[in-house]
């Protein structure tokens, strides 16, 4: 069974609040095959990022290049595998819709760019802010 159908069952309803450093960072709520992670405090976001990217600002422009295709391309699978199994994730700032990934997903000009229709990008100046 994939891990998109296996989320959909598993979370039907529920909230999660995530601390760091006893600061409200993240906060999960799970409804209905629907999963929001709503980053109150952008900092954690920020550092898992920074985390990630490291790597790759050493290995010059072509190599980061390659990072951002590679990841783009694992985005778009785990988005169609959640379509496929009519779960939705949507990421959100303080509140405000950033992302919607999977069956709930409407996107315009991003399929185009991305070659899913299961990824939307709800709020460009919110996903720039938050550094994505």
């Amino acid at each position: 069974m994939p891990f998109a159908d296996i989320l959909g069952e598993i979370l039907q309803s529920g909230k999660i609040t995530v601390s760091t450093n006893n600061v409200e960072s993240i906060e999960i709520k799970a409804a209905n095959k629907k999963i929001d992670f709503n980053a109150v405090n952008k900092t954690i976001v920020k550092e898992a990022l920074k985390a990630t990217r490291q790597k790759e600002e050493t290995k010059g422009l072509h190599n980061s290049i390659d990072a951002i295709r590679n990841n783009l391309d694992i985005l778009k699978g785990v988005a169609e595998e959640l379509s496929d199994a009519g779960v939705t994730v949507t990421l959100s700032y303080k509140g405000d819709l950033v992302a919607t990934l999977g069956s709930q997903a409407k996107p315009k000009l991003l399929s185009i760019v991305t070659g899913t229709k299961a990824i939307e990008i709800n709020n460009p100046i919110k996903l720039i802010e938050l550094g994505l």
